[in-house]
């Protein structure tokens, strides 16, 4: 892998000066502005000298917040669960966690965005070791799609369009929240589909779209974000709908006696379609909800 070092040292983006072409003046333009200190999950801070314009994302929902904020040139990889069409030309560099990183240095980003958390401590060591500056997120919650938002726009100076889509998030979740105004909340559970299928819990992004849909989460009182569940646990629960992506499949005993809503896959991507995520969840649970 080190022998990837002196490839990277190479690349370099130079600016001209004088009689540079206009490209090249927005070049000598940005490097006359401060650098850019952004800081991950883990409170690592990683500092650009420039914005970036090699970007690799090895998140499916970071990379659709990018091609949202009109930046999709700037990524130069992908990963195998990238399903956008517009990302499928880029090689891709495996999976996001533990990616091949002799794939991923070749393509010589000057920024990676990875996923922060234990599973994959290894990836961050060894984009250290081959110098590149990464960004470790996360985004279990509505907060932090925001805050990678706001992140992303300084990365990439595109700070006027995450404004955009952050404005255009708010208006469409306080359209959502007058239409359920009033309404009783449906108990829900979300299940996880599976041999030993999993409920959705507190702290979680789909207990905080059930929230927004209009409904109370059966298993708000749990201690794991995402439990497994049995049948005879359902039945101690007062549960009206349980909601399922249109795939999942489920034991008929834990949907007995209730009524079961499907809703579909992306639901489960934190990332640009938040708003259309909570709709789903919401006519899920109110059909009779106009939007």
């Amino acid at each position: 892998m080190t022998r990837l070092l002196p490839l990277l040292a190479s690349v370099t983006l130079a600016c001209g000066g004088g009689d540079a072409p206009p490209d090249e003046t927005a070049g000598a333009a940005e490097s006359d502005a401060p650098p850019i200190r952004l800081f991950g999950a883990d409170g690592r801070s990683v500092t650009l000298e420039r914005p970036a314009r090699r970007v690799v994302s090895l998140i499916p929902a970071v990379s659709q917040l990018v091609v949202e904020l009109g930046a999709a040139d700037r990524l130069v990889g992908r990963t195998d669960y990238d399903t956008l069409s517009a990302l499928q030309d880029l090689p891709s560099v495996g999976g996001g966690i533990g990616p091949n990183l002799e794939t991923l240095a070749v393509l010589a980003p000057d920024l990676v965005v990875r996923f922060e958390g234990p599973s994959d401590a290894r990836t961050a060591q060894g984009l250290d070791a081959l110098g590149i500056a990464h960004l470790g997120v996360r985004s279990d919650l509505i907060e932090d799609v925001r805050s990678i938002a706001r992140t992303l726009g300084r990365a990439l100076d595109v700070t006027e369009a995450a404004d955009h889509f952050l404005t255009r998030m708010a208006v469409g979740l306080d359209s959502l929240a007058a239409a359920i105004a009033g309404r009783d909340p449906v108990d829900a559970v979300f299940l996880l589909g599976g041999d030993a299928p999993l409920a959705a819990g507190p702290g979680t992004f789909i207990d905080e779209l059930i929230g927004l849909g209009g409904g109370r989460n059966a298993f708000r009182d749990s201690d794991d974000l995402y439990g497994a569940v049995s049948p005879e646990a359902l039945l101690n629960r007062s549960i009206d709908v349980v909601l399922l992506t249109e795939d999942a499949e489920v034991d008929p005993r834990l949907v007995e006696g209730r009524r079961l809503a499907r809703v579909p896959g992306f639901v489960l991507v934190p990332g640009r379609g938040l708003v259309d995520s909570a709709w789903a969840v919401a006519l899920a649970l109110h059909p009779d909800l106009e939007r």
